[in-house]
């Protein structure tokens, strides 16, 4: 049986409205999106955002973006419901985003243009203070657009 692109639309409109205002999963995540206060202390977690070269196979080596040296980033636990402080260092030459795929975040640190997150400055830094939400295994990645020929 072919599920459609129109489905799957249409059952997320459906779950969507099932949650909100019942208390369900929609209002448990909705309140969860809030910044968190952003203390003068020391960050729970430093990324710094690069280039370098990554080996794919033998013999096919890439220029990608890294997080402190390494691709995919280094592994950052998150208690869902606990505020966190991300230090982000730009490395780079180019204004860079930081999007935490998955995350219940507000628009200030979602890491996506669309939403109005600011970029972190080249050779800038942003500190990202949030509450994550909801529980999982989450992954972080750049939200640039590649800029081609």
């Amino acid at each position: 049986m072919a599920i459609s692109r129109r489905d799957v639309l249409r059952l997320c409109g459906v779950s969507a409205l099932a949650g909100v205002g019942t208390g369900g999963v929609a209002d448990r995540y909705s309140r969860a999106a809030t910044s968190a206060p952003v203390p003068p202390d020391k960050a729970d977690y430093t990324l710094r955002i690069a280039t370098g070269r990554v080996e794919l196979a033998p013999g096919t080596v890439v220029s990608t973006t890294t997080y402190n040296g390494q691709f995919p980033g280094p592994l950052l636990r998150f208690t869902e419901g606990r505020p966190v402080v991300v230090d982000v260092h730009n490395d780079t030459a180019t204004p860079e985003l930081l999007h935490w795929h998955g995350q219940r975040v507000p628009a200030d640190v979602d890491g996506a243009v669309e939403e109005g997150t600011p970029y972190i400055p080249a050779h800038g830094m942003r500190r990202l203070a949030f509450t994550p939400g909801p529980a999982g295994f989450r992954f972080y990645h750049t939200h640039v657009a590649a800029l081609g020929a």
